[in-house]
C-alpha cells in the first residue's frame, strides 16, 4: 500500500512521542516503510512533525500502521503548519509591514532576502535573488569586499531601474560568534517618510491662530488678513519689529496651509556663520569639502519639499546668495553643492525682517527682484504701543503660564502692577513683556507688584544717571569703563544678530576684531 502518483504535501504532527535515542530515526523508518517521500521534519518533543508528499492514501489506514510500529504515539493528527513556517511567515508579516525597506545579503554580496518595501523603492522581482546587491545600488553605499563595520546615514540619490530614488540608507554587519562576517542587512528610508517623521516630530510645536494672543482690532485685522492668504501657495512676508511674534504668524499660517501635512523648516538667516551659508541651504555631496560628511548632506530647501521654508531676518542674507535663492525659487531646483544633477524642490517661502528692505534695496544690499519674489503677501504686525490694549491680555497668560510651570498657581497680578506695564512703552515688545512676567513670576510669592517687575528701578536709574553732574560721576576708571560699554553692545549684537559678520557691519569694526573680542569676553558660551 502506498501513494499514487497524484501527489500533494501534508503536514502530520505526532503527539506524546518520548524523548528517547532513535525515537525519530523509527517515526521516519515507519514513514519511509508506507512508500512517502518525506519534505521536512521538526522534533519538538513531547510531539514530532512531518511534511510529507501525499496522494489517494487512506488517513486512517495511515495511522493504524504508524501505531503498529512506534507504540509510544498517543495521537496522530493533520496540521496546517509546520512551527518553523508559522514562525517564518509571522517574521515576513511583521517585515513586510515596515515603512523601511530591508534588503539581506550574504558575506559575498548577494541578495538573499528583500521586503515588500524595498521590492518598491527599487523594483526588485524573485529574478533579484542572489543577484549581487552592487547590480541594484553603487559600491558607495554597500561594498562586500571592503564593508566591514556598520555605517549609518548613507545617501542614495538617482535614477535605478528608471525610477528615482531618494534615500537614506543604513549598513549593518551580520557576524557569527567567531566574529567572521557572514553577511550584511541594507535598511533603506525614503526621504519623504523621514521628512514625515520630523513634521511628526515638530507638530506639537506648532502654533494656530488661536495659540495668538490679544483683543484689539490692529492685532485681529492682521490675523484675518494672515487667515484669507494662508491657503495659498504664495509667498508671505512678514514685515514687524522684533518681538512682534513673526514667526508665530508663520506657524499658523502654515497649519492653515495645504501645506500642513508637511514639514516646517525654520531658518534664522543671520545665525548661520558665512562659511556655511550656502551649504545649510543648498546641502552637499560626500565628499564635496574637506570636513564634509562622508553620506553628504540635504539642505534647507530639500528638508521642506512639500512644506514650508520659513526664513527669518531675511534681510541679513549676503547679497551673492540672495541670487543663489532667487534662482531656487522660481525654478525650484537646486543644485548641491558639488553635485551634478539639479534636485527639484517644492517648498513655499515664508520670510520676515524687522529690517528696511526698501532703503537696503536704494543702499545695493538687497536685490529688488528677490524682494518682489518674497513680497507678494505683505503682512505687517503692529508693535506693542501701538496695541495698548493687549498689553494686559498678554499680560495675564504670561503669568498664568508662568505660574502653573512654577507650582505657583494662584498667583495674580496687580492692578498696580497692570498700570505700570501699561505705562511702559515695550521696546522689545511681547518678547520684552514675556520676559519682564517671567523674572516678576520668580520673585513674587502669592501676587505680582510693581516692585517685581523691576521696570521703574530700571527707568529711575537711568534717569539718575542722565541727571548726575560730572563731579557726582568722578574720578573713574575710563578703560574699564570703556571695556563694559564694549562688552555690553557686542552682547546685544550677539543675540540679536548671532552673526559676526553682521555685528562687524553695525558696530562698525572688523570682522576678525568681533570675533576676537567675542573670545575674549565669552560672549559665545
Amino acid at each position: 500500500m502506498g501513494p499514487s502518483k497524484s501527489k500533494k504535501s501534508k503536514r502530520i504532527r505526532f503527539i506524546g512521542i518520548k524523548n528517547r535515542v532513535g525515537m525519530a530515526n523509527d517515526i521516519l523508518q515507519a514513514i519511509a516503510s508506507y512508500n512517502l517521500n518525506i519534505m521536512t521534519m521538526e522534533v519538538n518533543p513531547p510531539y514530532m512533525s512531518v511534511q510529507v508528499e501525499w496522494g489517494d492514501i487512506c488517513w486512517d489506514d495511515f495511522k493504524e500502521h504508524m501505531r503498529k510500529n512506534i507504540k509510544e504515539i498517543h495521537d496522530i493528527i493533520e496540521i496546517n503548519m509546520m512551527d518553523y513556517e508559522k514562525q517564518q511567515k509571522e517574521l515576513q508579516t511583521v517585515v513586510n509591514s515596515m515603512n523601511d525597506g530591508l534588503i539581506a545579503v550574504d558575506s559575498y554580496g548577494s541578495i538573499i532576502y528583500f521586503n515588500t518595501k524595498a521590492k518598491m523603492i527599487f523594483n526588485l522581482n524573485e529574478n533579484d535573488i542572489n543577484q549581487n546587491i552592487n547590480e541594484i545600488i553603487p559600491k558607495n553605499v554597500y561594498d562586500p569586499q571592503l564593508d566591514i563595520e556598520d555605517r549609518d546615514g548613507v545617501e542614495l540619490n538617482g535614477t535605478f531601474r528608471n525610477k528615482k530614488v531618494n534615500i537614506i540608507s543604513d549598513i549593518r554587519i551580520i557576524k557569527n560568534d567567531m566574529e567572521v562576517k557572514t553577511g550584511a542587512l541594507i535598511i533603506l528610508r525614503e526621504m519623504t517618510d523621514i521628512r514625515r517623521l520630523m513634521h511628526s516630530i515638530t507638530r506639537p510645536s506648532m502654533m494656530t491662530f488661536d495659540d495668538i494672543i490679544g483683543e484689539s482690532r490692529a492685532l485681529k485685522e492682521t490675523i484675518s488678513i494672515a487667515k484669507s492668504v494662508a491657503p495659498s501657495n504664495s509667498s508671505v512676508m512678514i514685515r514687524g519689529e522684533s518681538g512682534t511674534g513673526k514667526e508665530l504668524f508663520a506657524r499658523a499660517i502654515h497649519v492653515e496651509s495645504n501645506r500642513c501635512s508637511g514639514p516646517f523648516v525654520a531658518v534664522n538667516c543671520a545665525a548661520i556663520p558665512d562659511t556655511l551659508l550656502e551649504s545649510e541651504f543648498f546641502g552637499y555631496e560626500r565628499g564635496a569639502f574637506t570636513g564634509a560628511s562622508s553620506s553628504g548632506k540635504q539642505g534647507f530647501f530639500e528638508l521642506a519639499t512639500h512644506g514650508t521654508l520659513f526664513l527669518d531676518e531675511i534681510g541679513d542674507l549676503p547679497t551673492h546668495l540672495q541670487a543663489k535663492i532667487l534662482r531656487a525659487i522660481q525654478e525650484q531646483k537646486i543644485r548641491r553643492i558639488g553635485g551634478k544633477n539639479e534636485v527639484k524642490i517644492d517648498v513655499r517661502i515664508i520670510s520676515a525682517t524687522h529690517r528696511n528692505l526698501e532703503k537696503m534695496i536704494k543702499e545695493g544690499t538687497f536685490r529688488e527682484d528677490l524682494y518682489y519674489r518674497l513680497n507678494v503677501i505683505p503682512i505687517f504686525i503692529p508693535p506693542l504701543r501701538e496695541r495698548k490694549e493687549d498689553i494686559i491680555t498678554l499680560a495675564e497668560h504670561f503669568v498664568e503660564n508662568f505660574g502653573t510651570n512654577m507650582g505657583k498657581e494662584k498667583l495674580v497680578i496687580t492692578q498696580e502692577a497692570l498700570n505700570e506695564l501699561l505705562n511702559h512703552d515695550w521696546p522689545g515688545n511681547a518678547r520684552e513683556l514675556q520676559n519682564v512676567l517671567e523674572r516678576a513670576t520668580i520673585l513674587a510669592e502669592d501676587k505680582i507688584t510693581e516692585e517685581h517687575l523691576l521696570i521703574s528701578q530700571a527707568e529711575q536709574i537711568k534717569a539718575k544717571k542722565n541727571n548726575q553732574t560730572i563731579k557726582e560721576i568722578l574720578p573713574v576708571d575710563l578703560p574699564k569703563l570703556l571695556e563694559k560699554i564694549e562688552q555690553n553692545y557686542l552682547e546685544k549684537a550677539y543675540e540679536e544678530y548671532r552673526s559676526s559678520r553682521k555685528i562687524a557691519e553695525v558696530l562698525n569694526i572688523s570682522h576678525t576684531t568681533v570675533i576676537n573680542k567675542i573670545k575674549r569676553y565669552g560672549i559665545c558660551k
